[in-house]
């Protein structure tokens, strides 16, 4: 048997005891530690005593939202000892994870992504306090609204490769859409300038952002549940996520370590290239050499790729998409650029707030199929009463963001992509709809820290590719139009399936354009 599904009967006989044993521990230990009040728990699915109810694995988002119509905005699940409560408003999330974010900031030790798969290291999952903080400083003095904008050269030279890949094999897209993202923050952290194809490091960070990925939502392996599991030796039946996470592991520890060990490399024989790790080191080398901070500075270099590369990536993949299913919206962002540009320059940050068209197709894109659509987890870190219910300090907290998107009373025609929704941003204020969609960044003290160099990146590579390309259905070799595939995965980091689309330039002049910027990049 295999201990990767979170379902009770499936345990081998072997350990069924093991289990059970521990379930009645947890379940005594939780009605003995039951706090003075009185008041009832969130309603929820009905739990029993000696598991719990099993989280959907498949689109859970979507299940959360289905449940909201039996329970409401706070659903309550306890599964094998652990009290889960999920948020399905906007109004929820703001009450809990923003105005009491004291005691809702931290969040729970993930057994098998943090201790078996070795992503300890990542300061956007671990607990809330003085290390984390430091983490954050860090990272925020280099990705700040104020500083990100320094780093809008190196995304335009890359949105400018982007459209050369794009006109030498359309049919990779994904791949160039990927390649452009790693190559923005591979340059930024470590001075690294990203190969064309089969780049060693964008692979060592794809494989560790795969496993991720596939064991980032909470539940997905019993081993999260129930942590003494970690104990049992990989060669055991149904241990085979023992052996998953060995594998997994390797991939986490290269993505961290190599192209760190690099860049204290070239520091040491005088050929260091200036970027985050660079700048960081050398100033870490005339202050003490503390050991915790060398690790800080190690750590906030791989998050920038682990957390902003898929962001960008996600998100650009569902522009694309979107342009296919809405020629109208496209060809509407079109005339906008055409008018500022003059159809004689490709855009340039500078043109950003003559395309506020183009702003809006930036944040729908993050909001029509956000790229976590569960967030990140929280965990409340001591009893707490809201809307007359209580909730257990160790609670494990998952916002809804895909549903807080997709709400009708918040975002009229939740399911079309509709940019013009954002584009008047006073009146909806004073309508109560169609906020920005900046739930897709996180709550809180743990609202992404990177989102500025996100949207950046977004934005220019979609101002980009509009300006030079029409973006189209393919057809089959009978003239057929190809309806593309909707769907989306279904982890942690959700992407569209892959699909097929037709990119042609616009023009022989758009063409001439993107030919050009090889010319001004030598």
């Amino acid at each position: 048997m295999d201990f990767s599904l979170p379902v009770y009967h499936n345990l081998a006989p072997a350990y069924a005891a093991l289990v059970l044993t521990f379930a009645f521990y947890l379940h005594f230990s939780g009605t003995l530690s039951k706090p003075v009040c009185s008041l009832p728990l969130p309603p929820g699915p009905k739990t029993s005593w000696f598991g719990g109810v099993s989280l959907p694995k498949v689109t859970p988002w979507h299940v959360y939202a289905e449940w909201r119509e039996i329970y409401g905005d706070i659903i309550y699940v306890r599964t094998f000892g652990n009290p889960i409560i999920i948020l399905n408003s906007s109004k929820a999330v703001y009450d809990l994870l923003d105005k009491r974010s004291s005691i809702y900031s931290s969040r729970p030790v993930r057994t098998m992504v943090q201790e078996l798969m070795g992503w300890s290291w990542m300061f956007s999952s671990m607990p809330y306090g003085a290390f984390w903080r430091k983490h954050r400083a860090l990272f925020q003095k280099h990705f700040h609204s104020r500083t990100s904008n320094q780093y809008q050269p190196i995304q335009e030279k890359e949105a400018h490769v982007l459209l050369r890949n794009l006109h030498k094999s359309p049919d990779a897209l994904a791949h160039h859409i990927r390649r452009s993202a790693a190559a923005v923050v591979m340059n930024i952290s470590y001075g690294h300038h990203v190969v064309q194809e089969g780049d060693v490091y964008v692979k060592l960070a794809d494989d560790a952002m795969t496993g991720l990925a596939k064991a980032g939502i909470f539940g997905t392996y019993l081993v999260d549940y129930i942590p003494l599991l970690k104990y049992i030796p990989a060669w055991m039946p149904g241990a085979t996520f023992k052996q998953q996470a060995r594998e997994w592991r390797k991939s986490t520890q290269a993505m961290i370590n190599r192209p760190f060990e690099e860049v204290q490399q070239r520091i040491a024989n005088g050929t260091a290239r200036p970027c985050f790790a660079t700048t960081e080191l050398e100033k870490w080398a005339k202050t003490g050499q503390n050991p915790e901070q060398a690790t800080i500075i190690k750590n906030v270099a791989a998050i920038s790729y682990a957390a902003g590369a898929d962001t960008t990536v996600s998100a650009i993949q569902s522009f694309v998409l979107a342009m296919m299913l809405y020629p109208d919206v496209q060809r509407r962002a079109q005339q906008e650029i055409d008018a500022v540009t003059g159809s004689q320059r490709l855009p340039r940050f500078s043109d950003r707030s003559s395309l506020p068209f183009v702003d809006c197709v930036v944040w729908e894109s993050l909001r029509w199929n956000p790229v976590t659509p569960l967030g990140l987890i929280h965990t409340v870190t001591t009893d707490d009463v809201y809307e007359g219910y209580r909730i257990p300090k160790g609670t494990t907290v998952l916002p809804n963001v895909w549903y807080i998107l997709h709400d009708e009373g918040t975002y009229p025609d939740p399911m079309a992509f509709s940019p013009e929704r954002f584009q008047n941003q006073e009146k909806n204020k004073k309508a109560g709809i169609n906020d920005l969609p900046l739930a897709a960044f996180g709550f809180g003290r743990r609202m992404c820290p990177g989102r500025y160099l996100a949207i950046d990146m977004i934005w220019i590579t979609v101002a980009s590719v509009l300006s030079a390309y029409t973006i189209e259905k393919p057809v089959d070799k009978d003239g057929r139009v190809i309806e593309p595939d909707t769907e989306y995965t279904s982890g942690l980091l959700s992407r569209p399936k892959p699909y097929q689309c037709l990119i042609q330039p616009r023009s022989s002049a758009a063409l001439a354009l993107v030919c050009q910027t090889e010319e001004e990049s030598l």
